[in-house]
C-alpha cells in the first residue's frame, strides 16, 4: 500500500488541519481535519476489501515453442459475496519472466472477468508457476494497495528452433551428400536467376515484380529459373554431444542455444522429407525417432526437459559414430564449442571419417553453432 499524490495531499492536510485547530482550540478545525483522517481510514479498508478474496486462472496452450506469441485468457475470480472488485491493473509474470499487463474494470461478486492477451516466455521448460500481481487505487484514487498471487498452470515449452546456416545457407547440405539417396520431389532446387517466360511454363513460377517492369517496357513476362533438386540422404542420424573440451563446465547459455539449433535442424530434416534419429548424451545415446507426428512430439517433450550432462567424454562421440549404420548421413552437432570452431579435440572427432571408416560412414555437416537462421 502506497499513497497517491492525491493521498498525501489529504493525510498532510488533515493532520495540519487536526494539529491548527488544536493549537487555536477551534472545533471546527479539528472536525475537517479528523473527517479527512476517518476518510482516509475508510479508503484504506475498502481499498484491501476490493482485492481480497480475489483469484487468477490462464486458459493457455499446453504447449507452445519458446519465444513465440501465443493467445491465452486470463480470468480473475472473485469469491466475495457480496462486494465487486473495480479498477484492477493487472501484471502477469508469464514462468515469472514475461511481464504482460492488462485491466479489468469491473468484476462482480461470487463470478469473473476476463481478458484476452498475447504473450510468450522467453526460455524451454515445463513451465507451472505464475507470478500475477494485482493494483488498485479504488476507491478516490488516494491510496495504491497491490496484492500478490501465484497462478499455477503447467506449460510445456519446446526449446526455440533455430536453423543452422551451415545446413540451410547456399545448398550445403545437397552439396555435401555424394551417396545414394532420394530427390526432393517437385520443390525446386537453388534459385538461379530470372529469364523470359517460355511456353510450358508455369504460372505459380512468374516473378511479378519484374513482369510489370517487363510488360512497362513492352517486354515478355518474367519468371523465375531454378536449378534441378539434388539427391538428400535417405535417412539421417543426428548427433548431439556436450563434452568440454579445456575440462571448464559447460555454460548454460551455449547448452541453451544447442538445444535451439538442434530444434531447428530436425523441424528441418522433417520439412524435407528425411527421416531423421537423435542420438544425444543428455539422452543416454539412445536412438530418438523423429520423423512420425507421434515421435516427433515425444521428442519435442525430451527436448522442453533436457538437462545437461555432465560426463560425456569424446571417446563416448567416437564409438557412437562409429556404431551408426553405414547407410545413414550423420549430422555433428558440435554443442560445447559454440564461437570456438577451431577446437583440436573436435576437430579430430569429426575428421576421424577419412581413409578406410569413411566407407562406414560419412558426416554431412559439422554444426558449430556460431551462426543461425530464425524459423
Amino acid at each position: 500500500m502506497t499513497l497517491t499524490p492525491r493521498g498525501a495531499a489529504l493525510l498532510g492536510g488533515s493532520l495540519a488541519l487536526t494539529v491548527a485547530g488544536m493549537l487555536k482550540i477551534d472545533g471546527a478545525l479539528i472536525a475537517i481535519g479528523l473527517a479527512g483522517l476517518i476518510l482516509l481510514i475508510l479508503t484504506i479498508l475498502l481499498g484491501r476489501c476490493n482485492l481480497a478474496l480475489l483469484k487468477g486462472e490462464i486458459e493457455a496452450p499446453a504447449r507452445i515453442f519458446a519465444d513465440q506469441t501465443f493467445d491465452f485468457r486470463l480470468r480473475l475470480w472473485n469469491r466475495k459475496n457480496f462486494f465487486d472488485a473495480h479498477d484492477v491493473e493487472i501484471r502477469l509474470l508469464l514462468s515469472e519472466k514475461a511481464d504482460i499487463r492488462s485491466h479489468s474494470k469491473w468484476t462482480a461478486a461470487r463470478s469473473h472477468s476476463e481478458v484476452k492477451l498475447r504473450g510468450s516466455i522467453p526460455t524451454r521448460g515445463a513451465v507451472s508457476r505464475h507470478g500475477l500481481q494485482l493494483q488498485s487505487a479504488f476507491p478516490l484514487g488516494l491510496l495504491k494497495h497491490r496484492r500478490k498471487l501465484m497462478i499455477h498452470q503447467e506449460i510445456l515449452v519446446f526449446p526455440k528452433a533455430l536453423l543452422p546456416k551451415e545446413i540451410f545457407s547456399d545448398g550445403k547440405f545437397d552439396e555435401s551428400w555424394h551417396g545414394e539417396g532420394q530427390q526432393a520431389g517437385e520443390s525446386p532446387g537453388e534459385p538461379r536467376g530470372l529469364r523470359p517466360f517460355q511456353p510450358g511454363d508455369a504460372a505459380k513460377n512468374i516473378h511479378w515484380p519484374a513482369t510489370i517492369r517487363a510488360l512497362a517496357r513492352g517486354r515478355m513476362p518474367h519468371v523465375r529459373e531454378t536449378d534441378p533438386p539434388g539427391l538428400r540422404p535417405r535417412r539421417a542420424t543426428v548427433l548431439f554431444h556436450s563434452y568440454g573440451t579445456d575440462g571448464t563446465l559447460i555454460r548454460t547459455d551455449h547448452f541453451e542455444r544447442a538445444l535451439s539449433l538442434l530444434c531447428g535442424t530436425l523441424q528441418h530434416l522433417r520439412r524435407i522429407g528425411v527421416p531423421a534419429s537423435l542420438k544425444a548424451d543428455f539422452l543416454s545415446w539412445k536412438k530418438q525417432s523423429t520423423f512420425q507426428n507421434s515421435a516427433w512430439r515425444e521428442t519435442l517433450t525430451l527436448l522442453a526437459r533436457a538437462k545437461r550432462a555432465g560426463d560425456t567424454e569424446a571417446h563416448d562421440l567416437t564409438a557412437i559414430i562409429e556404431a551408426a549404420p553405414p547407410e545413414d548421413s550423420e549430422v555433428g552437432l558440435d554443442m560445447f564449442d559454440c564461437g570456438r570452431p577451431n577446437s583440436k579435440l573436435v576437430q579430430t572427432v569429426f575428421e576421424s571419417g577419412e581413409g578406410a571408416k569413411r566407407q562406414k560412414y560419412q558426416i554431412i555437416v559439422r554444426i558449430d553453432g556460431t551462426s543461425f537462421i530464425l524459423e
